[in-house]
Formats: C-alpha cells, sequence, structure tokens
C-alpha cells in the first residue's frame, strides 16, 4: 500500500478555528464490484444515562440520517443500557427503517449481561459481518476479560478490575476473523468500539489482529472505532485507523470537578462534573463511491463552558487530545 499526500483539514464555520482536513491515498488491488454509491450514518459514546439531553442528540442524528436518505446507520458501543429510561431511546434509533448496526461496548454491561443487552438491542451476534453495495464490514467485540488463561464475557461492570485484565478478543474470534479476511475479495472497514491500534486504551491482544489486516492490507479500507472519545487518525503498517469522537462529551477525571450543572441533575447524573459536554451532538456521514473514495463528514462543535483548559485539565499528548469535533476524511482506494 503506497501513501502520498497526507493533510488534515476541518472547519468550524466563518467565526471558528479552522483544523486540518486529512486526505490519505493509496493504490488499489480491490475493484469495488458494484457500481452504486453507499452511504451510512455513524455515532459513538452516545453514553445515554450519563448526561442529561442525549434523546435529543440521538434525535438529532436520526432526522438527519433519515434526511439524506443514508443506506445504513452504526453505533460504536457504549450506547444505552438496559433499564426502563432507555426505551424511549431506543425506539428513537429504530425510527431509522434502513439497516442498523449496533457494536458493543464496554460501559453497555454495566448494568446487565452481554446477552441480556444484546437482546434489548436486537443483536443476534456480538461480532459479525455484513456488506452494503460491494463493501465488506467486520464488526468485532472486545469486550472480554483475560484471566487465569479463561476469556470471560464483560458481565455487569465486572471489567471494573486491574487494566492489564481487560479489552481482549477472543481466540475463537481471531479465528473467525482470519478466516473472514481471507474468504473475502472485497474492500472491507473493519468495526470496533475500542481501538486496534491505541498504545494506551486499545485491544490487549491487538498486535493478532494487527498482523492479519497487514497481510491483507490491499483489502483494508480502514479501521473504525469509538471509545477513546477522540477525534484521531492513525496510520501504521498500511493501515489507517479512525477514532470517532464520543456523541456527547469528554471524560476528563475526578480532579475536573466544573460546575456547569444543577444540584438536581446531579442527582441523576452522578458523573457530570467530571466530564466535558459539547455545546452540540457530533456524528458523521460517511460515503464510498464507484471511483474507490470514502468520505468522511463530522459535525463540529464547541465546549460547554467551562472548557477542559479553563477548568484546569493539563494538555493531552499527541493521539489523546480532547476536542469538540470530528473530522472530515477523505481516502482513496
Amino acid at each position: 500500500m503506497k501513501r502520498r499526500d497526507f493533510l488534515q483539514k476541518a472547519s468550524f464555520g466563518a467565526s471558528m478555528l479552522i483544523l486540518p482536513n486529512t486526505e490519505l491515498s493509496f493504490i488499489p488491488n480491490i475493484l469495488i464490484e458494484k457500481k452504486e454509491k453507499l452511504t451510512f450514518g455513524i455515532v459513538a459514546d452516545v453514553h445515554h444515562g450519563m448526561m442529561p439531553g442525549t434523546q435529543g442528540r440521538l434525535e438529532e442524528f436520526i432526522e438527519k440520517a433519515i434526511a439524506k436518505e443514508v443506506d445504513f446507520i452504526i453505533q460504536l458501543g457504549d450506547f444505552c443500557h438496559k433499564e426502563e429510561r432507555s426505551k424511549s431511546f431506543l425506539r428513537t434509533w429504530n425510527t431509522f427503517k434502513n439497516p442498523k448496526y449496533h457494536v458493543l461496548g464496554n460501559h453497555d454491561m454495566d448494568l446487565t449481561s452481554k446477552a441480556d443487552i444484546m437482546d434489548f438491542w436486537e443483536m443476534p451476534k456480538s461480532y459479525y459481518s455484513f456488506e452494503e453495495k460491494g463493501i465488506r464490514f467486520i464488526v468485532l467485540d472486545a469486550n472480554f476479560l483475560y484471566q487465569e488463561g479463561k476469556f470471560l464475557d464483560y458481565n455487569r461492570g465486572n471489567f471494573y478490575v486491574d487494566n492489564g485484565l481487560r479489552t481482549y478478543i477472543n481466540d475463537e474470534q481471531i479465528e473467525w476473523f482470519t478466516a473472514e479476511l481471507e474468504a473475502s475479495k472485497l474492500p472491507t472497514i473493519v468495526v470496533s468500539h475500542q481501538s486496534l491500534w491505541h498504545y494506551q486504551w486499545g485491544v490487549k491482544n491487538r498486535l493478532s489482529l494487527q498482523k492479519q489486516m497487514e497481510k491483507h492490507h490491499k483489502k483494508i479500507i480502514c479501521c473504525l472505532n469509538g471509545h477513546n472519545h477522540i477525534d484521531f487518525h492513525h496510520h501504521q503498517n498500511g493501515i489507517d485507523y479512525l477514532e470517532i469522537n464520543s456523541m456527547s462529551y469528554q471524560w476528563v477525571g475526578y480532579k475536573h470537578n466544573a460546575k456547569r450543572f444543577s444540584q438536581e441533575l446531579l442527582k441523576d447524573y452522578k458523573w457530570l462534573n467530571h466530564i466535558a459536554p459539547y455545546e452540540d451532538p457530533l456524528y458523521a456521514f460517511a460515503s464510498i463511491n464507484p471511483k474507490g473514495k470514502l468520505k468522511v463528514e463530522g459535525v463540529k462543535s464547541q465546549w460547554m463552558a467551562p472548557t477542559p483548559k479553563e477548568a484546569g485539565t493539563p494538555p493531552q499528548v499527541y493521539g489523546n487530545r480532547y476536542s469538540p469535533i470530528i473530522s472530515d476524511y477523505q481516502l482513496k482506494f
């Protein structure tokens, strides 16, 4: 896979800072078999139940997806819990009548088992693949503990343990993933909640999956993930990894204690003072045309005051930087 120019650009509008947009190119070996344009909507880390207003945020995304007549929508995990207050939220998601795809996130199993949340979402399998207009999508489940030589499903918040024991993909799934890549001749997007590259917050046994993707790099358009609540692109050994920012907020930790909300809201949302919310919901719409170009158009917002900087949050290292945007990308393949 040969790379040429790397350029990033995203605009906030006339009154806001101009940031870079990303253009990536590679010489393909795989052609799109169906000469149709594919469009889809992407949302990550809505975290319904962790902050107020997530219902309205999702409604905006669904309204835009319907208006754009996209072929499908996909959420990248940390969506909602199985509880009474999530039923209307899920009904909003289901007002979109074209195909809808789910990815399991770690917090989705905070209150229930993996099987329970899948049943609530009507999600048949925790990892699976699907095809849309000649493009293959492989969806992974990295919500496993690895303890004493065994892989254990996340279940009722049991992943709140030592970081070294969590965020694994089980061996059976890696074997399945390897077979999927071997068998398919289609351009492929790999989707996961946790990153398949990130050195700090990524899948612990990610090298096994990276090895297989690099072996079949001419098939891979990119990897998409959520989880980290950051807007970022990473290129490694011929594979592009796109981090899709949270729809709602950035977690900034217990030392961050900005008082943005009323005491009444804090009774229902106890983490509010420890997050940095975005003024507007973030989401993205992607299109893949028959000429072999993936285009991602992201929404840009602003911090809800006070900003992390104003609240005294130290700057982050490259690859972990907070921002209230999803950038625009163009990928040629």
